[in-house]
Formats: structure tokens, sequence, C-alpha cells
């Protein structure tokens, strides 16, 4: 209310008091304007093209350890396929197994090893950690391996750096 009782109405303006006859003034758009290039799939979550490939090798190499460990095999199948560290560890494995067999269970027979589960992940390029569930005679046992794909003289192929077996 003003001193002399009236009240005040507020004032409206057309575009044409704001912009003027012509309108508001536009530029042209630009031809970038509203595009964003941003992929924001993550690679790290999307299985790489060797999966297949590292998942069977594992598994192959996980049934080859079992019959080692259970005295199906000999040690020396695993060596191409293991760094130094991990062969020498299951050669001593094997043999602390082989002495125990002969003090418990000479004749028993030994069923086929097998792999009940099996994860795989790729924390780098070539390289890849796995997790399995393994069941052999009368145990069933975890097993965690990183697996490096490497290249000697022979060509490419996977080696277990490192061994944890349950």
């Amino acid at each position: 209310m003003s001193s002399t009782g009236a009240a005040r109405l507020p004032v409206y303006l057309d575009d044409e008091d704001v912009f003027g006859p012509e309108g508001p003034v536009l530029a042209p758009p630009d031809p970038d304007q509203g595009v964003f290039a941003l992929d924001l799939r993550d690679t790290r979550l999307l299985p790489p093209a060797e999966l297949p490939e590292v998942t069977l090798w594992t598994r192959r190499y996980l049934v080859t350890l079992l019959e080692v460990l259970t005295g199906l095999r000999p040690p020396q199948q695993l060596l191409r396929w293991s760094s130094a560290d991990i062969y020498t560890g299951v050669q001593r494995r094997a043999a602390l197994q082989a002495r125990l067999r002969a003090r418990t269970r000479a004749g028993t027979a030994v069923r086929a090893a097998h792999v009940t589960t099996l994860r795989v992940s790729f924390p780098g390029d070539g390289v890849a950690e796995v997790g399995a569930v393994l069941r052999d005679t009368d145990r069933v046992r975890a097993a965690a391996l990183r697996v490096e794909r490497c290249t000697d003289r022979s060509g490419e192929r996977w080696r277990v750096t490192a061994l944890e077996l349950g």
C-alpha cells in the first residue's frame, strides 16, 4: 500500500517491450552443442575375449594338480605350466602326500578329481585370478591361483605364478 491508500498493481511487460519488435536474437546452434561423448561402460566388468580359454585351461590345470597330489600323475606334468616357485612347492607337497598315502591307505582306490566351481577375474591385461572349489578322493578343497600369459621360445601360453591350496 502506498501512502495515499491505493494499491499498486504489478506491471507486466510484453516480449516486444523486452526484446524489441524483432523478438529475441538467437545465435545459430553450435554443431557440437548437445553432444557429449562419454562411454559409461566399465570395461573391467566386461569379460575379456580370453575368458573361455583361461577358464578351460585353469580347470585342466587344477584337475592335473589334484591328480599329481593323489599320486595318479607325476609332478613333471605341471613343470611347463607353473613358475619355478610353484613347481617346487607342488613337488614337495606331492612327495609328502605320497609318504602319507604309503602309511595310511596303501590299497585304497582313488576316485577321479574334478573342479566343482570356478570363478575367474581379470585384474590386468594378460592376468587372471581364479578361485575354485575342488573335489578329490575324500576331500573338498578351496584353491586360489594367479595365472599370467607369458611368451617364451615355444610361444604364448598361460603359466601359474601364485597358488594357494586348502
